[in-house]
């Protein structure tokens, strides 16, 4: 009995390394592309105004609004948003930093870091 549920522990050990790696290839892909996206959680309504537009425009991002219903992984969006926190200093600069909406997923946590 001990002997298949270390196989079965094993087996559940390598899917959760593939699926890792899988996410961390995924985000690589994402922050290489030209179109880089911040995620933010919103409501009934979008919560992305007329201001976010004009920043996504003015710094070559997008931003996805999950609505009411928040991601299940949420700390993958957070490391996501991360990674494009990371691009936009590097390219921008901390003045897109004052302009950002603090509520983003992970900016307030990012910016302390």
């Amino acid at each position: 009995m001990n002997f298949k549920l270390t196989i079965i522990a094993l087996f559940f050990s390598f899917a959760l390394h593939a699926q890792e790696k899988k996410q961390n290839e995924t985000m690589k892909i994402e922050i290489n592309s030209n179109t880089k996206t911040i995620y933010v959680l919103g409501g009934i309504a979008s919560v992305i105004t007329k201001e976010d537009l004009a920043f996504a425009k003015k710094y070559n991002i997008q931003f996805h609004d999950f609505g009411c219903i928040a991601p299940t992984n949420f700390k993958e969006y957070e490391t996501k948003n991360e990674l494009v926190f990371e691009y936009l200093n590097k390219i921008y600069g901390k003045q897109w930093q004052k302009e950002i909406k603090q509520s983003v997923m992970g900016f307030e946590k990012w910016k302390k870091k």
